[in-house]
């Protein structure tokens, strides 16, 4: 949904990426709790769910120097059940002047922020029929900039609406909620054509400008414009937009199956520095229209408008921005495919807006500046998310809006989820099962489980524990990785994990490891973590240096021990000697099976420091000293040195 963004994003250090990060997303995530709290504490409607929208006309005049409005909405709508009375969202602020229904005058009240209009007879089930509201009044100042009439430049005046999430209802009666897509809409906008300055205004909204005409009031001699928008797409209330001021327009053509215009409309004074910016545009269009398919509303525009408000707001086909920053831009543009085209289908769903976006951003930081702005920009998002050791991407309580719209969680947590996905799947399943879900769910709406049958059915792989842990589960792992050499070229692994919460017991991923050897020699592999304490045996065709785990911050998780046993060989395969027991807290015993006379054991720390040697009373060692860990114990007879490890709990 909306985002903060001010200044454009280069290859920062990790700390300086903090600096730029948490500021605007402060605010962001302030300001959508402000919004949806003020949904939170309205009471629900009660008949919204027995009809269809099917098509808004809406015809609005602003005032530009107020909150002054007047409107009508003809609203066409199907009736999905027997009816006689339907309700609106619509801020009881506003006046209703009339609701005609076949040129007929209905009764109507207005209460709680709706308005409950009541037919003379019932409308049957799977009719086809419309309303018609007209309105007018000082659009309430909710303090949520729903709707602002402010001014730029040398005073002169902007309008502009912004009604995410449930916004909509103070300038205009409309369903909101989210299970409904209007097919499509109209807006008509009538407005001065000049202002006191003598600057030309233009108005801006969802779709193609169909008609703009002009006309003199014969009393005042005031000319004014008529702008006629529409959009032939399904589109949902809050997404529905305008802006108007004196807007300065340039465009470019954009699209890989189907050109389309990215029209930006920004201040005069604005206009240099758009133009600069403007190299963003395209390539990151291509980048997402390459990734996740054509963009959704080709057949129209993509509109980029600048407003006065601190960052941006993707409605649909006509995204409000501040500026032109590439972050800004791509995670506004992302949620063109993934929030309006695709929209989540309850708040319990909100990352599948929210973290779509953000790691859409992230996507083009990797396909645009590299490898080392991508694991930048993982690590300080793993460092955000493990701040706390709670807390799902689910929203289990949806009352508690500082829990629905929280940054570590639905955003953050979200889109490295989407990256420990990618992980699992590899890149050709997950990106494919990205446009499938994209594709089947284009202009409605969807919840995580849509979302989860998807991948697993492009990957044949089953998601229930992934999404089980890592969706609706809270937290996130820490390991203790022991990686010993056991022979030439061949190392055990020993992988052990902890959990932040007692939610998830065991966190199963793949987990990726990097073996470095002297003369410049590299083995990748990611190695698949499905129980605690697992062994792994990777042979790396050279003998090792150094080890690297999730280089590339992939993986959620908490701090990480690493211990590398490279200089000394474990012969784990040796059978002749028994140790018990193992793990072990107290005392060790030894049990010689084989011929050899033992004639010492020793205990070395991981870094080959002898700490322990005995040379009698094999079977009883008392151990209960050592620090927790692992060690290596060194078994010497006659001919023969065998080294085993031992864990001390």
């Amino acid at each position: 949904m909306k985002k903060l963004l001010i200044i454009s994003l280069t290859l920062f250090s990790l700390n300086n990426f903090a600096q730029f990060v948490e500021k605007p997303f402060k605010h962001l995530v302030d300001r959508e709790r402000a919004a949806a709290l003020k949904r939170l504490l309205k009471q629900p409607l009660a008949n919204t769910g027995n009809y269809d929208v099917k098509f808004h006309r809406l015809y609005l005049i602003p005032d530009l120097n107020s909150r002054q409005l007047h409107g009508t909405v003809d609203t066409y709508f199907e009736a999905v059940q027997n009816l006689n009375q339907m309700e609106f969202d619509f801020s009881d602020q506003m006046t209703v002047n009339s609701v005609l229904w076949h040129n007929q005058n209905l009764s109507f009240s207005q209460t709680s922020n709706r308005l409950i209009i009541n037919f003379p007879q019932n409308i049957n089930a799977g009719v086809l029929d419309s309303v018609k509201i007209s309105y007018q009044g000082l659009v309430p100042n909710t303090g949520l900039d729903s709707y602002m009439v402010t001014s730029h430049g040398n005073n002169v005046p902007v309008v502009w609406t912004l009604s995410e999430p449930y916004g909509a209802k103070d300038w205009w009666p409309c369903k909101q909620d989210l299970t409904d897509k209007a097919d499509s809409v109209e807006i008509n906008l009538q407005y001065p054509k000049y202002d006191t300055g003598n600057n030309e205004m233009y108005a801006v909204s969802n779709g193609l400008m169909s008609s703009e005409q002009t006309f003199t009031d014969s009393n005042t001699q005031t000319e004014y414009k008529i702008t006629t928008w529409k959009h032939r797409y399904p589109i949902t209330a809050y997404l529905v937009a305008f802006a108007i001021t004196n807007y300065t327009k340039f465009s470019e053509t954009a699209g890989i199956s189907q050109s389309f215009p990215i029209d930006n409309y920004v201040y005069p004074e604005n206009l240099n520095n758009a133009q600069a910016q403007a190299v963003h545009f395209l390539p990151v269009m291509n980048y997402f229209e390459n990734t996740f398919g054509p963009y959704p509303f080709n057949q129209e525009k993509y509109g980029q408008i600048q407003f006065g408000w601190g960052g941006g707001m993707e409605h649909q086909t006509a995204t409000f921005v501040v500026n032109y920053n590439r972050p800004l831009i791509a995670h506004e543009l992302a949620h063109q495919w993934f929030g309006d085209a695709v929209t989540c289908g309850s708040w319990h769903d909100i990352w599948l807006n929210e973290g779509f976006a953000t790691y859409s951003e992230a996507l083009t930081q990797e396909a645009l500046d590299g490898q080392t702005a991508f694991d930048d920009w993982k690590q300080y998002t793993n460092s955000n998310i493990t701040y706390f050791p709670a807390g799902s991407v689910y929203v289990q309580d949806t009352t508690d809006v500082w829990r629905i719209f929280d940054w570590r969680l639905s955003y953050q947590k979200g889109a490295m989820v989407l990256n420990m996905l990618r992980l699992k799947l590899g890149d050709n399943h997950f990106f494919q099962g990205i446009r499938n879900y994209f594709n089947h769910k284009k202009f409605q709406f969807a919840k995580t489980p849509d979302f989860k049958n998807e991948m697993a059915t492009e990957s044949g792989l089953n998601l229930d524990e992934f999404f089980n842990d890592w969706i609706y589960g809270q937290g996130y792992p820490t390991y203790t990785i022991t990686v010993t050499r056991t022979g030439t070229g061949q190392y055990d692994i020993l992988i052990q994990q902890n959990t932040s919460h007692p939610s998830v017991d065991f966190f199963e991923m793949p987990l990726p490891f990097k073996f470095t050897g002297g003369n410049g020699q590299v083995f990748e592999t990611t190695l698949d973590n499905t129980v605690n304490n697992q062994h792994f045996t990777v042979n790396t065709g050279f003998e090792v240096t150094n080890v690297t785990f999730d280089e590339h911050y992939d993986i959620v998780k908490g701090p990480t021990t690493l211990e590398t046993i490279l200089n000394v060989v474990a012969h784990d395969d040796v059978d002749t000697f028994n140790m018990y027991p193992n793990p072990a807290k107290t005392f060790l015993h030894i049990k010689n099976t084989g011929h050899a006379p033992v004639q010492s054991v020793a205990i070395f720390s991981p870094d080959g420091q002898l700490i322990f040697k005995r040379k009698s009373g094999f079977d009883h060692i008392d151990i209960n000293n050592l620090s927790k860990g692992i060690y290596l114990l060194q078994i010497q007879t006659g001919t023969n040195t065998f080294t085993k490890k031992l864990i001390k709990e």
